[in-house]
């Protein structure tokens, strides 16, 4: 019996996966960018003049915020497949994720804000932010990671899952790129901190768009699954489901060994430039600024990776997944040669074009990756293995990649004083060597999974992607 192919993605949908999928690239910017920088900041303005252990604070929160959201989505997850109604796990989650987010605003302790009158320790201040963390994590995952992921997937089909994997793989360098350039003068010093209205305007944003997708996502007919939701969570990780789904586990651990190569590098990647390669941010001269790198970088690779996912649509999928690694591959590498080039304009443009390929490639491999998991993801149970892929893609690697690049940054990073007084290590131009070994490791699962596909060794029900 023929299948009936899915509905083509009409102008509504790509607006909800565009507007939506930003919308939380600009709250998880915050979450990855810009909370250590709160609390550092925090401990350097304590009124008190005593301080607290702000390193320690940095890792509970980074530690905790990745185990909130792979629970969160492995339980949300699997509750939105038993009982439906993505569209209100959307639209309500992001309208308390945009209020939590705006609430760090009313931490600052020097706030000039009038709202909050009171000013608090600092060392209290730090752990009201771990905790709101982990309850805007909640909301996050639930709406992002659990019920907007499990939408995309259930919308999408092998047709098309290319070109919306390009376009929603490069959303967090977009939105990346927004906050850096409109809003991170706020938190400067020129600007007297203005850590609240930073994310009064971050929070209000997402808070907005959650509001606007009540209206803008259809209504949908739901289904109640038979099983419980306590059996829907532990189904992606039964042997008998690997077995019968051999292919989507291939492709996850691809996924997880480019995570955790990424891990080692990307969480250091400005200080890298700005630090290490001594890429001025002073805005002295055009061609030499901090900025003008990142934004090459950012609009050409994520540009380029576009072009990745209509190729992985028109040719297959399983074509690009090997020169999307080169890339990244090839991009590591130059990364690596950035501080022994030269100096001046001749050093920022060889930066630019390394950052540009390294993006490329960057974005290319989950365009690729992401699109492969979500064809072989069983139908019905989008939201279940969610939670699967968070624990591939985020809770596994953020344990791993950060460590390693910390160590080599303590092995062979110079010290330097940022802003706020903090003696800190610049990041060592070997952690890209090591990523990009690391990075080589997920040649051998691509390897068994090609070796997979040519064979037919699968079980799943949906045909093989193109």
């Amino acid at each position: 019996m023929q299948e009936t192919k899915k509905k083509t993605l009409g102008g509504r949908l790509w607006l909800v996966f565009i507007l939506i999928g930003l919308a939380g690239q600009f709250a998880w910017s915050i979450e990855n960018m810009y909370l250590n920088t709160y609390i550092t900041y925090l401990n350097f303005t304590d009124p008190s003049g005593a301080g607290f252990n702000y390193s320690l604070m940095i890792a509970i929160t980074t530690a905790l915020s990745a185990i909130v959201a792979t629970l969160t989505t492995i339980v949300i997850g699997s509750l939105i497949d038993k009982v439906g109604h993505r569209k209100w796990f959307i639209s309500i989650g992001y309208i308390i994720w945009g209020i939590t987010t705006a609430c760090f605003g009313l931490l600052n302790v020097n706030s000039s804000s009038e709202l909050i009158p009171i000013k608090m320790a600092a060392s209290t201040a730090a752990i009201l932010v771990i905790v709101l963390d982990c309850v805007m994590t909640f909301f996050g995952s639930t709406s992002n990671d659990a019920s907007f992921n499990s939408y995309v997937t259930s919308k999408t089909d092998d047709e098309n899952r290319g070109k919306v994997e390009g376009v929603l793989s490069i959303l967090p360098l977009i939105a990346m790129l927004i906050v850096f350039v409109g809003l991170n003068g706020l938190t400067t010093k020129e600007s007297g901190y203005r850590w609240d209205l930073f994310f009064y305007i971050v929070g209000g944003i997402v808070l907005l768009v959650g509001v606007v997708a009540i209206f803008l996502i259809p209504n949908e007919k739901e289904t109640i699954k038979d099983k419980s939701v306590l059996k829907l969570m532990v189904t992606g990780f039964k042997p008998t489901t690997v077995k019968k789904n051999p292919l989507l586990y291939w492709v996850l651990l691809i996924y997880f060994i480019y995570s955790v190569a990424c891990q080692v590098y990307f969480p250091y990647l400005m200080v890298y430039i700005e630090r290490t390669c001594a890429i001025s941010n002073s805005g002295t001269s055009f061609l030499s600024s901090f900025a003008i790198v990142m934004a090459v970088a950012l609009l050409g690779g994520s540009l380029l990776s576009l072009i990745v996912g209509f190729l992985a649509d028109k040719f297959g999928k399983d074509k690009m997944i090997i020169p999307s690694i080169a890339i990244l591959m090839a991009g590591l590498l130059l990364m690596y040669f950035i501080p022994s080039i030269g100096s001046g304009n001749t050093r920022t443009g060889y930066a630019a074009f390394s950052c540009l390929i390294m993006i490329f490639g960057y974005v290319a491999i989950p365009t690729v990756i992401n699109a492969l998991v979500r064809q072989y993801i069983p139908k019905g149970e989008e939201g279940t293995f969610m939670g699967v892929r968070m624990i591939f893609v985020v809770a596994l690697p953020m344990c791993i990649g950060p460590f390693i690049g910390d160590a080599f940054n303590q092995a062979y990073g110079q010290t330097y004083k940022s802003e706020y007084n903090v003696t800190s290590v610049t990041p060592s131009k070997f952690g890209y060597l090591m990523a990009l070994a690391i990075l080589a490791l997920a040649l051998i699962p691509t390897f068994f999974y090609l070796n997979s596909v040519k064979k037919g060794n699968t079980s799943n029900e949906e045909k093989q992607p193109k």
